[in-house]
């Protein structure tokens, strides 16, 4: 019985790849438990060859190979082949922990779970430094955790049931990047068992030359393409949770504006078209219980056509100040006429 499957995508990680697959074979249970399903993504570098070598040491270990299509691509193309009750979408220049899969997978089958969510760490300078915590044991409801705010975005912190996924029809959204951002509020919210590991089991290597830290004008239009998706889907969310999702999606407007310090003058202005024929996102904004994106969403509604600009002229000035005045003038427009 395979109790769970490691997806890892593969593109342009020589570097790193060696290190990310030792760590998933150096494990506590058996190769006939668990499978490492490697995504060759159309990789130019020596990864394809690092990975072939694995695989003919080790019976558990399949690579296949497609043309570059991106990260969600590949992850959608592990889920479609794995074979275990549970998958864990690990990222190729990151790593586990060794010896966590007995721990991990008892936990998942002893409370019959949907998910579970695993701490994380960031390693800079060979230092770890703890993610989060999670001060909290049981087993949950997902819209529980929405609810309390206990979420993390990124897909490699979620151990999920391979079944509950396809049930669902939870596949990441291709061709994009912050696809996470888009993927997990999602799940998250049809959860009916998820619980929770403080240990430390995955560790995200700081790699400047990774495609979440390299400057890219195309993040910031994907960043309005993960809020519109997520716009739609809370549509139909419970009525309580709605604000949440005005939050999440505020947020990936503001991830998409905090982009374009790089951008060309051209490309703002190809951003500023792109959000102002999405403005009914501003909504989100307004209708947010963060005060930061309450006064935005009043701005972008004035100023539809220069949202960015209005964004970093905002972050030029005093915030906290802007704020204040803003809280003072929305109170007492609130006296007057209400």
């Amino acid at each position: 019985m395979i109790k769970i499957s490691l997806i890892i995508p593969v593109y342009n990680v020589e570097k790193y790849l060696e290190k990310c697959l030792n760590s998933c074979v150096n494990q506590d249970i058996s190769d006939e438990e668990y499978e490492i399903i490697i995504i060759n993504d159309g990789t130019r570098d020596g990864s394809l060859i690092i990975a072939l070598d694995f695989e003919q040491k080790y019976k558990n270990i399949k690579v296949y190979s497609q043309e570059n299509q991106g990260l969600s691509a590949a992850r959608n193309k592990g889920l479609s082949l794995a074979k275990g009750e549970y998958v864990w979408f690990i990222d190729s220049d990151d790593w586990i922990e060794r010896n966590c899969l007995k721990r991990i997978t008892n936990k998942c089958f002893d409370e019959k779970l949907d998910a579970l969510a695993i701490a994380a760490a960031n390693v800079i300078d060979g230092k770890n430094e703890r993610r989060f915590n999670f001060n909290t044991s049981g087993v949950y409801r997902g819209k529980d955790v929405l609810r309390e705010g206990i979420m993390s975005v990124c897909a490699p912190f979620t151990i999920y049931n391979r079944n509950f996924l396809l049930k669902n029809n939870l596949f990441f959204k291709e061709g994009i990047f912050h696809e996470d951002s888009e993927f997990t509020p999602r799940a998250y919210y049809f959860l009916n068992r998820i619980s929770f590991l403080n240990d430390i089991y995955y560790f995200v290597r700081q790699n400047p030359s990774s495609i979440t830290r390299t400057p890219n004008p195309k993040k910031a239009f994907d960043c309005i393409t993960v809020a519109k998706s997520l716009s739609c889907f809370a549509e139909n969310v419970d009525i309580d949770l709605k604000t949440k999702y005005d939050n999440l999606i505020s947020m990936n407007i503001n991830n998409s504006l905090s982009n374009t310090y790089e951008m060309s003058e051209d490309k703002i202005n190809e951003l500023n078209l792109f959000i102002y024929e999405n403005r009914f996102l501003f909504k989100h904004l307004s209708a947010s219980s963060i005060l930061k994106y309450k006064l935005e969403g009043l701005l972008f509604n004035i100023w539809q056509k220069k949202t960015v600009q209005v964004y970093q002229n905002l972050q030029k000035l005093n915030i906290k100040s802007v704020l204040k005045k803003y809280l003072i003038i929305s109170k007492a427009f609130n006296l007057y006429f209400f």
